[in-house]
């Protein structure tokens, strides 16, 4: 299994999608989503296909928000695909 991050999905409040893919198999997807068009932050949550989710945390700034996705990938023990 690895990490790939997957550019063509994000858009709108999605500012950064991650799937921790197995061939063509989803295990779990990562997101970095934006609130601000009602006045929120951002926050970083992890989801499996079968609908369970865990919330990583709520930011400020787009910049915690991404570290907080990045340690998240770290932590993993599945390699980050790409850049």
């Amino acid at each position: 299994m690895r990490w790939k991050r997957r550019r063509d999905l994000e858009g709108g409040k999605e500012l950064g999608v991650w799937l921790l893919v197995d061939g063509d198999a989803v295990d779990e997807e990562l997101y970095v989503e934006s609130h601000e068009y009602r006045g929120g932050g951002f926050d970083v949550y992890t989801a499996t296909p079968d609908g369970e989710w865990t919330h990583e945390g709520e930011f400020g700034d787009v910049d915690a928000a991404f570290e907080r996705a990045l340690d998240v990938l770290e932590s993993s023990s599945h390699p980050v695909e790409g850049p």
